[in-house]
Protein backbone atom coordinates (compact mmCIF):
# COMPACT_ATOMS: atom_id res chain seq x y z
CA UNK A 1 0.00 0.00 0.00
CA UNK A 2 2.55 2.49 1.19
CA UNK A 3 4.13 3.35 -2.69
CA UNK A 4 3.17 6.04 -3.90
CA UNK A 5 5.06 9.85 -2.68
CA UNK A 6 2.01 12.32 -2.30
CA UNK A 7 4.50 15.09 -0.81
CA UNK A 8 7.90 16.09 -0.82
CA UNK A 9 8.86 19.20 0.84
CA UNK A 10 12.37 20.50 -0.19
CA UNK A 11 14.38 22.79 1.56
CA UNK A 12 11.05 24.18 2.40
CA UNK A 13 11.16 27.49 4.79
CA UNK A 14 9.02 29.97 5.91
CA UNK A 15 10.43 33.24 7.55
CA UNK A 16 8.45 36.25 8.94
CA UNK A 17 9.36 39.62 9.88
CA UNK A 18 8.53 40.36 13.66
CA UNK A 19 10.13 44.37 13.38
CA UNK A 20 13.61 43.93 13.00
CA UNK A 21 13.88 40.16 13.90
CA UNK A 22 13.52 37.42 11.17
CA UNK A 23 11.53 34.78 12.54
CA UNK A 24 11.88 31.38 11.36
CA UNK A 25 9.04 29.30 11.76
CA UNK A 26 10.36 26.72 9.33
CA UNK A 27 13.64 26.45 8.40
CA UNK A 28 15.07 24.40 5.17
CA UNK A 29 12.84 21.14 6.63
CA UNK A 30 12.42 18.03 4.30
CA UNK A 31 10.27 14.74 4.39
CA UNK A 32 8.32 13.12 1.92
CA UNK A 33 4.94 11.53 2.79
CA UNK A 34 3.27 8.64 1.39
CA UNK A 35 0.38 6.84 -0.07
CA UNK A 36 -1.31 5.21 3.07
CA UNK A 37 1.17 6.40 5.24
CA UNK A 38 0.38 8.47 8.43
CA UNK A 39 3.01 10.82 9.70
CA UNK A 40 2.62 13.05 13.27
CA UNK A 41 4.41 16.15 13.50
CA UNK A 42 5.29 16.98 17.31
CA UNK A 43 6.43 19.32 19.23
CA UNK A 44 6.37 22.59 22.14
CA UNK A 45 4.04 25.59 21.16
CA UNK A 46 5.80 27.79 18.69
CA UNK A 47 7.92 24.89 17.07
CA UNK A 48 6.53 25.39 13.71
CA UNK A 49 3.67 22.63 13.45
CA UNK A 50 0.81 24.84 12.25
CA UNK A 51 3.35 26.68 10.23
CA UNK A 52 3.85 23.59 8.23
CA UNK A 53 0.07 22.10 8.06
CA UNK A 54 -0.32 25.96 6.46
CA UNK A 55 2.32 25.32 4.20
CA UNK A 56 0.72 21.77 2.98
CA UNK A 57 -2.76 22.68 2.94
CA UNK A 58 -1.50 25.26 0.43
CA UNK A 59 -2.97 28.21 2.76
CA UNK A 60 0.52 30.08 3.04
CA UNK A 61 3.29 30.14 0.56
CA UNK A 62 7.09 29.22 1.34
CA UNK A 63 10.06 32.03 1.21
CA UNK A 64 11.97 29.42 0.24
CA UNK A 65 12.29 25.57 -0.75
CA UNK A 66 9.55 23.80 -2.81
CA UNK A 67 6.19 21.75 -2.04
CA UNK A 68 5.27 18.96 -4.29
CA UNK A 69 1.93 17.75 -3.55
CA UNK A 70 0.47 14.78 -6.06
CA UNK A 71 2.85 15.36 -8.39
CA UNK A 72 2.43 19.07 -8.93
CA UNK A 73 4.74 21.94 -6.97
CA UNK A 74 2.16 23.81 -5.35
CA UNK A 75 5.10 26.50 -4.54
CA UNK A 76 4.18 29.28 -7.37
CA UNK A 77 0.93 28.03 -8.25
CA UNK A 78 -1.49 31.87 -8.16
CA UNK A 79 -4.16 31.92 -5.27
CA UNK A 80 -7.54 30.99 -7.72
CA UNK A 81 -5.16 27.58 -8.89
CA UNK A 82 -4.42 27.05 -5.12
CA UNK A 83 -7.95 27.61 -3.66
CA UNK A 84 -8.50 24.62 -6.62
CA UNK A 85 -6.12 22.19 -5.94
CA UNK A 86 -7.11 22.75 -2.11
CA UNK A 87 -10.51 22.12 -2.39
CA UNK A 88 -9.95 18.76 -4.68
CA UNK A 89 -6.57 17.22 -2.95
CA UNK A 90 -6.14 18.41 0.62
CA UNK A 91 -8.74 17.66 3.14
CA UNK A 92 -8.91 19.60 6.95
CA UNK A 93 -9.48 18.34 10.45
CA UNK A 94 -9.01 20.75 13.26
CA UNK A 95 -9.36 20.61 16.77
CA UNK A 96 -12.60 22.96 17.01
CA UNK A 97 -14.67 21.14 14.61
CA UNK A 98 -16.02 23.62 13.08
CA UNK A 99 -19.36 22.53 12.59
CA UNK A 100 -22.45 24.84 11.48
CA UNK A 101 -24.66 24.01 14.57
CA UNK A 102 -28.32 25.19 12.56
CA UNK A 103 -27.77 22.65 10.03
CA UNK A 104 -27.56 18.57 10.54
CA UNK A 105 -24.70 16.25 10.45
CA UNK A 106 -25.65 15.10 6.36
CA UNK A 107 -26.10 19.09 6.02
CA UNK A 108 -22.53 19.64 7.42
CA UNK A 109 -20.98 16.72 5.34
CA UNK A 110 -22.53 18.34 2.25
CA UNK A 111 -21.32 21.46 2.29
CA UNK A 112 -18.33 21.44 0.40
CA UNK A 113 -19.89 19.74 -2.44
CA UNK A 114 -22.34 22.53 -2.17
CA UNK A 115 -19.74 24.73 -2.33
CA UNK A 116 -18.12 23.40 -5.20
CA UNK A 117 -21.88 24.02 -7.26
CA UNK A 118 -22.09 19.92 -6.70
CA UNK A 119 -24.62 17.43 -5.36
CA UNK A 120 -23.52 13.81 -4.61
CA UNK A 121 -25.58 11.99 -1.90
CA UNK A 122 -24.29 8.69 -3.00
CA UNK A 123 -20.91 9.79 -1.76
CA UNK A 124 -22.59 11.90 1.57
CA UNK A 125 -23.91 8.29 2.65
CA UNK A 126 -20.74 6.89 1.85
CA UNK A 127 -18.80 8.96 4.10
CA UNK A 128 -21.02 8.69 6.45
CA UNK A 129 -21.32 5.07 6.68
CA UNK A 130 -17.25 5.11 6.69
CA UNK A 131 -17.59 7.21 9.96
CA UNK A 132 -20.34 5.38 11.53
CA UNK A 133 -22.73 7.92 11.65
CA UNK A 134 -25.40 7.15 8.83
CA UNK A 135 -28.23 6.41 11.69
CA UNK A 136 -27.35 10.32 12.93
CA UNK A 137 -27.11 11.93 9.87
CA UNK A 138 -30.49 14.03 10.85
CA UNK A 139 -29.02 15.16 13.88
CA UNK A 140 -27.94 18.98 14.80
CA UNK A 141 -23.99 19.14 16.10
CA UNK A 142 -25.55 20.44 19.58
CA UNK A 143 -27.05 16.68 19.74
CA UNK A 144 -23.51 14.97 18.92
CA UNK A 145 -20.85 14.28 21.79
CA UNK A 146 -17.37 15.45 21.04
CA UNK A 147 -16.49 11.96 19.41
CA UNK A 148 -19.46 12.01 16.98
CA UNK A 149 -19.05 15.74 16.06
CA UNK A 150 -15.23 15.22 15.30
CA UNK A 151 -16.72 12.31 13.00
CA UNK A 152 -18.90 14.82 11.27
CA UNK A 153 -15.56 16.97 10.96
CA UNK A 154 -13.48 13.96 9.55
CA UNK A 155 -16.70 12.99 6.82
CA UNK A 156 -16.91 16.69 5.63
CA UNK A 157 -13.06 16.38 5.30
CA UNK A 158 -13.63 13.15 2.80
CA UNK A 159 -16.25 14.05 0.96
CA UNK A 160 -13.76 15.61 -2.09
CA UNK A 161 -11.68 12.25 -2.04
CA UNK A 162 -8.66 14.53 -0.89
CA UNK A 163 -5.09 12.83 -1.06
CA UNK A 164 -4.07 14.16 1.97
CA UNK A 165 -5.62 14.24 4.91
CA UNK A 166 -4.27 16.99 7.75
CA UNK A 167 -5.24 16.67 11.20
CA UNK A 168 -4.19 19.55 13.81
CA UNK A 169 -4.42 18.22 17.28
CA UNK A 170 -7.92 16.42 16.42
CA UNK A 171 -8.67 14.90 19.92
CA UNK A 172 -7.91 17.69 21.43
CA UNK A 173 -11.05 18.45 22.53
CA UNK A 174 -12.34 15.26 23.33
CA UNK A 175 -12.78 13.26 26.46
CA UNK A 176 -10.45 10.37 27.22
CA UNK A 177 -13.49 7.78 26.52
CA UNK A 178 -13.71 9.38 22.63
CA UNK A 179 -10.28 9.77 21.69
CA UNK A 180 -9.04 6.08 21.04
CA UNK A 181 -11.79 5.45 18.63
CA UNK A 182 -11.41 8.58 16.97
CA UNK A 183 -7.18 7.84 16.56
CA UNK A 184 -8.64 4.05 15.19
CA UNK A 185 -10.49 5.63 12.64
CA UNK A 186 -7.66 7.97 11.51
CA UNK A 187 -6.01 4.14 11.31
CA UNK A 188 -8.38 2.30 9.21
CA UNK A 189 -8.21 5.33 6.76
CA UNK A 190 -4.22 5.00 6.45
CA UNK A 191 -5.10 1.01 6.02
CA UNK A 192 -7.27 2.01 2.92
CA UNK A 193 -4.34 4.23 1.52
CA UNK A 194 -5.18 7.51 2.48
CA UNK A 195 -1.97 9.57 3.56
CA UNK A 196 -2.36 11.33 6.97
CA UNK A 197 -0.03 14.47 8.82
CA UNK A 198 -1.37 14.83 12.32
CA UNK A 199 0.46 17.90 13.96
CA UNK A 200 0.39 17.50 17.74
CA UNK A 201 2.14 17.48 21.20
CA UNK A 202 -0.13 14.15 22.37
CA UNK A 203 1.79 11.18 22.13
CA UNK A 204 -1.23 9.33 22.52
CA UNK A 205 -1.97 10.90 19.12
CA UNK A 206 1.37 10.64 17.97
CA UNK A 207 1.97 6.81 18.33
CA UNK A 208 -1.25 5.76 15.68
CA UNK A 209 1.59 7.32 12.95
CA UNK A 210 3.74 5.13 10.93
CA UNK A 211 6.92 7.84 12.03
CA UNK A 212 7.15 10.55 13.93
CA UNK A 213 9.33 13.75 13.24
CA UNK A 214 9.90 16.21 16.10
CA UNK A 215 10.31 19.78 15.03
CA UNK A 216 12.03 22.74 17.77
CA UNK A 217 12.55 26.29 16.33
CA UNK A 218 11.20 25.11 12.88
CA UNK A 219 13.47 22.38 12.39
CA UNK A 220 13.36 18.90 12.35
CA UNK A 221 15.44 17.73 14.70
CA UNK A 222 14.50 14.18 15.14
CA UNK A 223 12.79 10.77 13.23
CA UNK A 224 10.66 8.55 15.59
CA UNK A 225 9.49 5.49 14.44
CA UNK A 226 7.77 5.48 18.10
CA UNK A 227 6.92 7.66 20.98
CA UNK A 228 8.92 5.81 23.36
CA UNK A 229 11.59 7.67 24.76
CA UNK A 230 10.43 10.90 23.60
CA UNK A 231 9.94 13.65 26.17
CA UNK A 232 8.47 17.23 25.06
CA UNK A 233 8.07 19.85 27.04
CA UNK A 234 5.58 22.32 27.12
Amino acid sequence: MINTTVLEAKNLSRYYNRGSEVVKALHRLNLQLKQGQAISIIGRSGSGKTTFLNQVGCLDTPTSGSLIINGTDVTNLKEKDLVEFRRENIGFIFQLFYLFPTINVYENVELPLLFAKKRNRHKVMEVLEIVGLTAKQHLLPKQLNGGDMQRVAIARALINNPKILLADEPTGRLEKNEKEPIMNLFTKLKNEGLAIIIATHDLEQAKYCDLIYELKDGQIIAEHSKVEGIKLKG
